[in-house]
Order: C-alpha cells, then structure tokens, then sequence
C-alpha cells in the first residue's frame, strides 16, 4: 500500500513536490486544473527536474468538472480538446495513470439514458487518446452519475481496458448505506486507485480528516484488505491547516497495520 497527497493546483508544484516528500507521502495524485495549470503555462521540464530529485511517483487526476457529457456538442469537443493537452502532459513527466470523471451534465437537456451514453462515448475517445501514449484511463465513482455497480460496470464492460478509481468518500453520498463494498465485490479485479476522505452522507462532498465524519474507517480499512487491495492511496483530505492531512496519514497506516 502507498499513500499518497494530492497538490493544490492553487500553489506552485515544485513547492508540492517538495513537501510531499518531506511528510512521507510516497507519491503525488497530480491535479491539472487552473489557475495554474492551463495550457501553455506548463513548466514540465521544472516538474519532471522536480520529481525526479524528490525521488516521488505520481498518478494523473483531471479537473472533475470538464463537460465531457454537455448536450452542446462544441463544449463536449472542447472538453475533449482539454483532455487530449492533459493526457500528453501526464505522459511527459510519467505517470502510468490517470482519473477521468464522469459528468453529470443538465439533467433538465438529457435524460439520464442520454447522460450515461455520452459518457461513455467520450471515456471510448479519452481511452482511445490514452492508449498510444502508455496511460490507463481510470474511471471514478461519484455522487450522482456514476454512482451504482450498475452503471459503472456497464462502463467497465464496454471499455475492457478501463480502471475503477474507488471513491470511498463518494461512496457515502446520497444513498442509504456506504457502497464501498459493493464496490469491491463487483470490481475487486478493476480497482487500481482509491481516494479517502470523511464526510457525513447525504449530498456534502466535505472532504475531512479521516474520522471526521461518519464513515466507519476500520471496516472500511477491512474491506479494502480483505480485498487483496495493495496500491495507491489518495488521501484527499482539504484543509488549509494540513496537520489534518498528516493525522489522516498516520491513521490509515494505523488502521492498515492493525
């Protein structure tokens, strides 16, 4: 198992870099989202300099609100346009894979029939994109649109090559009970990332301090293992005082050790 950080894409990434590696994360979750990371204001040879002297890893992570499934088609390609700038990139400076989420869209210009279909035709292109460049496209659960075995293994199905980024966090908004098994049970051979954070159901997506909310960690921490799961962990914690951070590191390794 290893535990990893995302940036703020607020903040100077060589800085991030830095820190991540001074606090013993094993790796950065890479965020290409603005103000800072636009086309054209990219410093990747710094990056690349960067990571290599921090001796850290990285995994991809696209900005969550690209329009991948907008009824308006010239947004939809715009969207794309974005993605294909965003998956050179995270193959320049060496990450093996990256997240896409699906989007939601205008629920009052598309029926959810309509919404899941032309996620699915955009996550066939990005994946498409991918290929060539040696990246492994990852699909995320979310809180809305994607957020059933159902429709996620439809996804997975279609598109055979395609990963399962397990949200626990999102897991646990807008349903009865906490997902994050199903989820495993359904794609226990699919799963190759997984992000933490804590909130308190319903549809507040808060990203706190592992033990914040109510999630029960050391089942879910149980599940996981049970699992054979092994790889990478985000802990996607956000807070401007990141000993939040720090004490979520120290108690996954906790839990994982116990």
């Amino acid at each position: 198992m290893k535990i990893g950080m995302m940036n703020n894409p607020r903040l100077d990434l060589c800085a991030e870099i830095a820190w991540a590696k001074k606090n013993g994360f094993e790796y950065l979750d890479l965020t290409l989202e603005p103000p800072v990371f636009q086309a054209g204001k990219v410093k990747i040879e710094e990056w690349k300099k960067a990571l290599k002297e921090f001796d850290l890893g990285i995994v991809g992570h696209t900005a969550y609100y690209l329009p991948i499934a907008s009824p308006y088609e010239t947004l939809r390609q715009a969207a794309m346009e974005e993605m294909r700038w965003a998956l050179r990139v995270f193959a320049e400076i060496g990450a093996p894979a990256v997240t896409v989420h699906p989007d939601r869209s205008i629920s009052s210009s598309l029926s959810s029939k309509e919404i899941l279909r032309r996620n699915l035709q955009s996550l066939e292109e990005i994946s498409r994109l991918a290929e060539p460049l040696g990246l492994r496209i990852l699909i995320e659960n979310m809180d809305r649109t994607f957020n059933t075995v159902e429709q996620i293994q439809e996804a997975l199905h279609r598109i055979p090559q395609l990963g399962f980024h397990l949200d626990v966090g999102h897991a646990n908004l807008n349903v009865e009970r906490n997902r994050t098994g199903q989820f495993l049970q359904a794609f226990q051979e699919r799963v190759s990332h997984v992000h933490l954070s804590d909130n308190f159901g319903k549809s507040e997506d808060l990203h706190l301090p592992l033990g914040a909310g109510n999630i029960p960690w050391p089942k879910i921490i149980g599940l996981l293992k049970d699992s054979g799961y092994d790889g990478t962990i985000t802990l996607e914690i956000f807070s401007a005082d990141r000993r939040y951070l720090l004490f979520s590191r120290d108690k996954i390794r906790e839990l994982w050790e116990s």
